[in-house]
């Protein structure tokens, strides 16, 4: 073999070394990054997530004895009137407070109120604890790349968030699908459809020949029948696609 590569010794070594250095670069990849998903640990936002809700709690508080304060005023203001004009009535004005009181909806202690992740930017998402810039830029540029999120399970594509809970999440998020940006399939071109992170290259490359030799694609149906897509796909692109 050596005179067959006519390799010198040196040579040799330093292929072998370099072999070596790679199969060690391949193992620690997959080792690392195996301990490092396997060993997330979310206890570090435990206290982010109590400070969080003594704050709403705090807030709804407030909101309470505020309003509290103007039905007092208000039971003063009428107990002033019935003075002034002769018609003062105990019943009359503890009935109206009472009623005034009854009328009004009970709220629930403190409400959260939800980030609308396809028009929020990055400092809204992270109001949120737990949602660092890291989390935020990521959610924010993998947006961009799908034109809009219809279902918040969509998040854990993004290989930071893979084992976000997803309970949680829809505590605190929601999705407007009307505000997905879609692309028409029968106009765009090759860089815009593959760019997007549900077409790769051999979808994209059969629905453009299709296009050339063919023409336009009626619908969704008639894209499965083009592309003999499989059914989790067409779950996915029926969101982004126009025709």
């Amino acid at each position: 073999m050596k005179s067959f590569f006519r390799f010198t010794a040196g040579e040799w070594a330093a292929s072998a070394l370099m072999g070596m250095l790679i199969i060690a670069g391949i193992m620690f990849y997959f080792l690392y990054e195996n301990s490092a998903v396997a060993h997330t640990d979310y206890s570090e936002y435990k206290e982010l997530f109590s400070q969080f809700e003594q704050e709403q709690q705090r807030l709804a508080d407030s909101a309470k004895a505020a309003q509290q304060a103007r039905y007092q005023n208000r039971y003063a203001h009428y107990s002033e009137q019935y003075h002034k004009n002769g018609h003062y009535k105990p019943e009359a004005t503890k009935a109206f407070s009472d009623d005034s009181l009854k009328k009004q909806p009970q709220k629930p202690q403190y409400a959260i109120v939800k980030v609308e992740l396809n028009h929020a930017d990055t400092s809204d998402i992270m109001r949120i604890p737990g949602f660092g810039s890291k989390r935020a830029q990521k959610i924010v540029e993998y947006r961009g790349k799908l034109g809009g999120f219809y279902n918040l399970a969509q998040l854990q594509e993004i290989y930071i968030l893979q084992n976000i809970n997803l309970e949680y999440v829809e505590k605190y998020f929601t999705v407007d699908y009307r505000l997905i940006r879609k692309i028409n399939i029968n106009q765009c071109d090759y860089k815009t459809l593959v760019s997007h992170p549900y077409f790769d290259s051999y979808l994209t490359k059969t629905i453009l020949n299709y296009r050339q030799k063919n023409g336009i694609i009626r619908d969704l149906a008639h894209l499965r029948e083009v592309t003999h897509m499989y059914a989790e796909l067409e779950e996915k692109l029926q969101w982004y696609i126009a025709f």
